[in-house]
């Protein structure tokens, strides 16, 4: 596995199939409460003998439970996962505020806290660390005072995440040099010591753009292989291929706002010229369209809003800060697509309204052979998953490294 990764490992040998098994039955009952074996015979496809020999075993390890009083051969006795109070907490940095929720083991959110991010105009400068720390403290504190314990704790980032421990780079908030944010937050967050401590799993860093990736590969049935791009924070990617994220040797993979792709571009914050992120970052186009000031005033949310609101009405500085934008990413698509060779390409953020922009900007210089084949792939879909597909994503990750192992679940 690749530092930073949040893949569950491959599954192979006697034992680990018994594991495997497991994690179908126990993840039936995260989403649904409760089961009898019969109803998880019928979920899992697994046969009547191993359900029964799963959930004998699940329940001598204090995994699962029986919910109801035993009659007959126990088919019909209700089962429920001993550790279905436990909690998971996500942290995360959106277009305006920091955000971290606590949500159920099935997903299902019943907290949020928010605290708005420092302008980058503020003085003296204040690190987006600082909010960060204070919802997930609010977070923490909510699940201490439902009683419920935290199973997984996970935050969210927008640049690349490498090395061990892990750190984050060419991050839009936090800078381009590496950031120990998980650090940071332990030493600033009351509590999050002994949490930790308590945790099944340690507590992890993870790329907002993979878990939101993970969310469009759902809603596309029988896709294995996505790139989902994004550019409201910052410009962001994740690739998906044969159904797992695409981290690469070193956590770099998908870097897709760091390809220098403008031959004598501008000098980027990363150290090299011609970043896609200097001609199609928010902040950029934002510039360029005029509406800098509205979103220093106003937020980055609303400043985005605005823009497209003027590109649709084909505002002329805006619509061109755009059609620029637009140009260089499908120029960098035009590397990326045939280096990966995806499916679908998932446009997500203020983006996903100019999916055609981006496609025919691609589409403009496409191999011509076969009657122009090659140049209708790969398909162009606007993202479905919403402003809270990373969030989404990031506790369907925690849920599966927990599942992965039920034993993690107990106690």
């Amino acid at each position: 596995m690749t530092p930073g990764d949040t893949t569950v490992p491959t599954i192979t040998g006697p034992l680990d199939t018994h594991r495997e098994q497991s994690a179908l039955v126990v993840e039936h009952l995260v989403t649904h409460g409760t089961a009898t074996r019969s109803e998880l015979v019928n979920a899992t496809g697994l046969g009547r003998g191993t359900v029964a020999g799963l959930t004998a075993r699940l329940l001598d390890a204090g995994v699962i439970r029986e919910s109801g009083d035993a009659h007959g051969d126990g088919r019909s006795t209700p089962l429920t996962l001993a550790g279905g109070d436990r909690v998971l907490v996500t942290a995360h940095l959106a277009l305006d505020d920091a955000v971290a929720t606590v949500a159920s083991l099935g997903g299902d959110e019943v907290a949020r806290f928010t605290e708005p991010l420092p302008t980058p105009s503020a003085e003296p400068p204040s690190s987006p660390l600082t909010p960060l720390a204070v919802v997930l403290s609010r977070a923490i504190a909510r699940a201490e005072r439902s009683g419920h314990r935290v199973a997984d704790v996970s935050v969210l980032v927008d640049g690349a995440i490498v090395g061990s421990p892990a750190v984050v780079i060419m991050d839009a908030r936090f800078g381009a040099e590496p950031v120990d944010v998980l650090g940071g937050l332990r030493a600033t967050v009351p509590g999050l010591a002994e949490v930790e401590a308590a945790l099944p799993l340690p507590m992890r860093m993870a790329p907002a753009a993979g878990a939101a990736a993970g969310v469009e590969l759902d809603a596309l049935p029988g896709i294995a292989d996505v790139l989902h791009l994004d550019g409201d924070v910052s410009v962001a990617a994740a690739a998906i291929a044969a159904g797992q994220p695409l981290r690469g040797a070193h956590g770099l993979g998908a870097t897709f706002g760091h390809l220098p792709i403008v031959p004598g571009g501008l000098r980027c914050r990363c150290g090299q010229q011609g970043c896609l992120a200097t001609v199609a970052a928010p902040e950029v186009v934002l510039e360029r369209a005029g509406l800098a000031g509205y979103a220093a005033t106003d937020g980055r949310a609303a400043a985005l809003e605005e823009l497209v609101l003027r590109i649709h009405e084909a505002e002329d500085r805006a619509r061109w800060a755009w059609l620029d934008a637009a140009h260089w990413i499908g120029r960098t698509l035009q590397v990326v697509v045939p280096t990966i060779d995806p499916a679908v390409v998932v446009v997500g953020g203020y983006w996903a309204g100019f999916v055609g922009d981006i496609r025919s900007a691609m589409q403009g210089n496409r191999p011509s052979v076969g009657n122009g084949a090659i140049s209708a792939i790969p398909v162009f879909s606007p993202a479905s998953g919403g402003l809270d597909a990373a969030l989404v994503g990031a506790r369907r990750q925690a849920r599966e490294r927990l599942v992965a192992d039920p034993l993690l679940l107990v106690g």
